[in-house]
């Protein structure tokens, strides 16, 4: 059809064909190929370009004192490569940060930087009023405020996965913000070729000064990254702050194309500090009225995943991020800084609540407004052991001493009724998040679990003999598998401690398994011992590390990959109730499974 048409029209089509299709576009025919001779000579070109210097694909908001330098690296030097080069913003396809290195680096005149700028701003579509590029201009000229980032990123059409840095040195507010709410606008009102409209994967890392300073000071030489640090204006968070990061990762869920968003270090309000007796929720703004210019877009999203990879985040924040999502299926929580959460404990007594907006209820209850019919995947995982009580008790503190449970204090209201997710697949939770009390503690599965679920992990990092039994009995209290026709495995994810105590954990879960199946009417009789050894999880490692590329968006919390590794050839008309553990010292440790397999006889 293509060789039917006009040539100039040919052209015109072959200058619209994305770049990674160019090449098989080319192999269709000779007359496609020499038609296609000139893109084919700029695809080999830019994409060796980009591939050889990775500051082309730094999107960190620099600007250095030195005007030489201010258009040198990172995402200004991008900017102005793209406004000398335009056909070059096609083939840049993710951005990721890396520390920045001034050698080779030639000085840019900041007024020709300067002046490829303002060209680029008053030919962008996310300028809407005349006054609006005095304003941008502004700020692009003294590195302020994520501008030079935000303009970047309005020039992206082909953009597919993208790492940004929030950090107190170099702020991506409010310009980032603005930027990508316009350019999600505008894809709404079903205009073609905008920027970011195929972007995917977006990885938001959340830092601080003093985060910043570890970093440098562990990768550069002889005072060196002091000076860089020095050079850098020390800019004071705007009140807004917390307000605007919202705003962000709201306007990124109402791109057409984002699927996956991954926050590390995310915090829906300051993070509380000890001796501050003013310690309550931030007063959010949650409409346009802070920054009417650029208002959010239609709450209108494609969003399947998020995942808050060490941190907190309130109710409201989620459900502003989540509103107006189709198809949401997937949230992972790793809960960083529980006070906020849990609130704060000294030796079992309370000594400052938790905040209601901040609890893993409301943070439940938010996904129950926008996604009760469409979350397969829910996971909460405790990041910091022993912090809701207040103390530590973890074995490999005191292996010797009389053991606890170690959230003995952990408050009723993080049980929650899971059943009411009508979709939910994958449930994983951490034993950590519920008490050890027999008034309390877990609701039982019998209750909790909807029909829908298929695989159960339990988190049990350390689960010395009778510290968490407790918790596993209430878990199986009146529980029937017989109920659940979906159900393939229940598992716990447990590591034993190579001091005496706990060494046997993997023993006493598998002890409730046993009684919890005779009492549900499944004797021994009709079970069979299951088991994977060493060889198939070191295989299973191999190759996901050969799998793995680019932007790693799960970084500190457990990867479903090896929480949920059964075969699935063993799980066909299978139940298995078994348990991730490890044989072994620490110098020499296999990762194992043990368990027992049940057939669904009662199909």
């Amino acid at each position: 059809m293509l060789l039917l048409l006009p040539y100039e029209l040919q052209m015109q089509i072959i200058d619209h064909v994305s770049p990674r299709d160019l090449p098989s576009v080319s192999l269709s025919c000779k007359h496609l190929r020499e038609a296609c001779r000139e893109h084919l000579r700029e695809y080999d070109t830019y994409t060796r370009r980009l591939s050889q210097d990775s500051g082309f694909a730094t999107p960190a908001n620099v600007r250095y004192h030195k005007a030489g330098q201010a258009f040198s690296i990172g995402a200004p030097q991008l900017l102005l490569d793209i406004a000398q080069s335009p056909r070059l913003a096609r083939y840049v396809e993710e951005l990721v940060p890396h520390q920045l290195d001034f050698q080779d680096r030639p000085n840019i005149p900041l007024e020709l930087g300067l002046w490829w700028a303002k060209r680029l701003l008053q030919q962008s579509s996310i300028i809407i009023e005349e006054d609006e590029v005095c304003d941008w201009m502004y700020a692009v000229s003294n590195g302020v405020g994520g501008a030079t980032l935000g303009l970047l990123l309005s020039q992206l059409t082909e953009l597919k996965r993208m790492q940004l840095n929030v950090c107190a040195h170099d702020p991506i507010t409010p310009y980032v913000p603005r930027a990508v709410s316009r350019v999600a606008a505008r894809s709404q009102k079903g205009l073609l070729d905008q920027a970011l409209s195929v972007l995917a994967d977006v990885r938001i890392e959340c830092t601080s000064y003093k985060d910043e300073d570890e970093y440098d000071d562990g990768g550069s030489s002889s005072g060196s990254s002091q000076d860089q640090r020095e050079q850098r204006p020390q800019v004071t968070l705007a009140d807004d702050h917390y307000q605007q990061i919202i705003r962000l990762l709201a306007a990124l869920a109402r791109l057409p194309g984002l699927r996956n968003l991954s926050l590390m270090d995310y915090y829906s309000q300051p993070v509380w500090q000890d001796g501050t007796s003013d310690q309550q929720t931030i007063a959010v703004d949650w409409d346009d009225a802070m920054d009417p210019a650029y208002p959010l877009p239609l709450p209108k999203s494609e969003l399947e995943s998020l995942i808050v990879d060490r941190g907190n985040i309130s109710g409201r924040a989620l459900s502003r991020i989540i509103e107006g999502c189709s198809d949401f299926k997937q949230f992972k929580y790793m809960v960083f800084h529980t006070p906020e959460v849990f609130g704060r404990r000294s030796n079992g007594v309370l000594c400052q609540p938790h905040l209601p907006d901040m609890t893993v209820e409301a943070v439940c209850l938010a996904l129950l407004t926008h996604a009760k019919s469409t979350l397969r995947h829910l996971h909460v995982e405790l990041m910091e052991y022993g912090s809701i009580c207040g103390c530590r008790h973890e074995p490999c503190w005191e292996p010797y001493s009389p053991y606890m449970s170690i959230n003995p204090h952990t408050p009723p209201t993080t049980n929650w009724k899971w059943n009411e997710f009508t979709q939910l697949e994958r449930l994983t939770l951490d034993i950590d998040l519920f008490s050890n009390r027999e008034d309390g503690g877990w609701l039982p599965f019998a209750q909790t679990l909807p029909v829908s679920i298929q695989d159960v992990v339990i988190l049990a990092s350390r689960c010395p003999p009778k510290a968490d039994q407790r918790d596993f009995e209430n878990m199986f209290r009146d529980f029937k598998p017989q109920e659940f026709p979906s159900l393939r495995s229940i598992s716990a994810w447990h590591r034993n401690s190579y001091y005496d105590l706990g060494h046997n954990g993997a023993q006493h879960i598998l002890t409730v398994y046993s009684q919890a199946l005779d009492r549900a009417g499944i004797p021994p009789v009709q079970t069979m011992e299951y088991s994977l050894g060493s060889e198939y999880f070191s295989e299973r490692q191999k190759v996901h590390r050969r799998q793995w590329r680019g932007i790693k968006m799960n970084e500190f919390g457990k990867d479903d990959y090896y929480l949920y590794a059964l075969p699935e050839k063993d799980l066909v008309e299978k139940v298995v109730f078994g348990v991730y553990h490890s044989k072994g010292d620490i110098r020499a440790r296999d990762d194992v499974y043990s368990g027992v397999m049940i057939g669904k006889s009662w199909d």
